[in-house]
């Protein structure tokens, strides 16, 4: 039984990729996933340079991503929705972001604004940030997010997990709305289950 749910921020409940790739000069408006080059996969420096009108190294890419861009990227489609599923399949006290900043010392800044710009104060302090996703894995805990390696190291240590389709990850061809309500209605129908 899920008990635990970790949201993943970027790609997941922000629209980072394509408003960075935006807001970095690349021709693609914010939640156009159809323009997204997707044969390069989750290397974003790659399609910028693939999309942009200058070629970036990966230092200056992430560098040029400011506090106030990490702060102002739009939530994505299915936040609102994810959120409300999250709190209503374990509650409140038991739904967490899990967000890996960049070592940029204002991606963590700008992604604590954020939280406190877009959740609901039950939210401005359930966060924990770093790389290792994976460590957090338990049996009765669910990561949704958009990194197929994320997932795959999560699932491989043991816990449940959701890959929310994007055009960089292997559930490219799929509906996000659908499959996440999918995958919710089963973990529902399991802790009914499990409950009754």
């Amino acid at each position: 039984m899920i008990r635990t749910v970790f949201l993943d921020m970027d790609g997941v409940c922000t629209e980072m990729t394509t408003y960075v790739l935006n807001q970095l000069g690349c021709p693609i408006k914010p939640f156009d996933f159809n323009s997204y080059p997707r044969r390069v996969g989750f290397d974003i420096v790659e399609a910028a340079n693939i999309l942009g009108p200058r070629q970036w190294t990966p230092e200056e890419f992430w560098r040029a991503i400011t506090r106030e861009m990490w702060a102002s990227f739009p939530p994505s489609q299915e936040f609102g929705w994810l959120l409300g599923h999250a709190e209503a399949l374990v509650g409140q006290e038991n739904v967490f972001f899990l967000t890996s900043p960049t070592r940029d010392p204002d991606s963590l800044a700008g992604k604590l604004e954020w939280i406190h710009k877009h959740c609901p104060k039950w939210m401005h302090r359930q966060f924990l940030m770093g790389p290792p996703k994976h460590l957090c894995a338990r049996p009765d805990t669910l990561l949704v997010d958009d990194a197929d390696h994320n997932v795959e190291a999560f699932r491989a240590a043991g816990g449940h997990t959701i890959l929310v389709p994007r055009p960089w990850n292997k559930l490219q061809n799929h509906w996000a709305q659908g499959a996440l309500q999918n995958r919710f209605h089963r973990l529902f129908q399991v802790r009914n289950f499990e409950v009754a």
